[in-house]
């Protein structure tokens, strides 16, 4: 099974919410996002057999649960879920609190996201990471490599542990994931080339981790001698990563992401094709996702602006023949969003 949007038409997801506001909320959120199997239901154990089977004959790929933290009945419920599904749960709550996501976690949840904070966004991201991370898991245990499980499983909690850092770019190394996947598709990767280019970026910030968090989360323009210490994090995580045979065919990718078109980028100046193919895809992903999204130090830009940016960095910053790509990619959705009657962007 794909892990990026095109295949979301074949992933069955099953919400479970108390709540029917929220319940109805989640499941247009998820339709919008693409995921064409999406349905509903009262967050009740009677007919969980019935419920999580999908109608289909088969299991759902992921459950959304409600979680109202207050109601006994709820957490009652989730344990009941384990009795029928042992897929990737992802708990859901509309607004977080103390402790809340370790219990979930406890129980068997993959992760808890709460609804109030990151609204329809952040449900499409978390369920695409939490459906990436199983299914990465899945084939990594099929294959009965438990040491490059652990290492892939301690270097994502890492990552998440960067991004908490800074609640803006929560989401964003899954997302530029996101967008590298779709980006690589119609480039003509094969299944699991995308794979591969999903985690390299996942990944590719993962250097971010040694540069000092006055200059990581400065919430102005940062000097010229900070900027030199901010570009020394693609080589950091080459440095890191380089020990680890799972992610070997990955450290181009991560080393290189911020060369350019032209030339003038870093760590190596490489110019045109000779910046490996996986490094200029993660590097307009990561450009596109960095403009429509918010920031400590700016408000995300519109869509339209974006697609200016994308086409003025043309043969520039991007590979030209990507930024084609990406330009279709966004038509697309916004074709598909006007149809649907939602922002073509996702966007809030």
């Amino acid at each position: 099974m794909n892990q990026d949007e095109v295949d979301r038409s074949e992933t069955d997801l099953v919400v479970l919410d108390n709540e029917p506001s929220w319940r109805e909320f989640q499941e247009r959120a998820l339709r919008r996002a693409g995921f064409r199997q999406v349905v509903a239901y009262p967050g009740k154990s009677q007919h969980l057999d019935e419920y999580l089977n999908h109608g289909s004959g088969r299991k759902a790929d992921l459950v959304v649960f409600g979680i109202q933290p207050d109601n006994d009945g709820c957490w009652e419920h989730l344990r009941a879920i384990r009795q029928f599904y042992e897929g990737p749960l992802l708990a859901t709550t509309e607004r977080n609190r103390a402790g809340l996501r370790d219990r979930v976690i406890d129980l068997g949840c993959a992760d808890c996201l709460s609804m109030g904070e990151y609204g329809e966004e952040g449900l499409e991201l978390k369920v695409d990471t939490v459906l990436a991370a199983h299914r990465i898991n899945s084939m990594i245990d099929e294959n009965d490599h438990r040491n490059q499980r652990l290492f892939v499983n301690i270097l994502t909690v890492m990552v998440k542990i960067l991004e908490s850092k800074d609640p803006y770019t929560r989401f964003h190394s899954h997302s530029v994931a996101l967008w590298s996947r779709m980006i690589g598709r119609k480039k003509g990767l094969s299944e699991e080339e995308l794979i591969r280019l999903g985690l390299a970026a996942v990944f590719h910030d993962f250097g971010k981790i040694g540069i000092p968090e006055e200059i990581l989360n400065k919430p102005s323009r940062l000097t010229d001698e900070e900027f030199e210490v901010m570009k020394q994090h693609p080589t950091i995580a080459r440095d890191l990563l380089s020990s680890l045979d799972l992610l070997h065919d990955l450290l181009p990718a991560i080393t290189h992401h911020h060369e350019r078109w032209d030339g003038r980028g870093y760590p190596a100046a490489l110019r045109a094709e000779d910046t490996p193919l996986w490094a200029r895809i993660i590097c307009i992903a990561d450009a596109y996702d960095t403009m429509a999204s918010r920031r400590t130090y700016k408000d995300p830009m519109p869509t339209e602006r974006v697609i200016e940016e994308l086409k003025k960095g043309r043969a520039q910053q991007f590979d030209p023949e990507l930024v084609d790509i990406m330009l279709e990619i966004l038509a697309e959705r916004e074709a598909e969003a006007q149809a649907q009657g939602a922002p073509g962007n996702g966007k809030k």
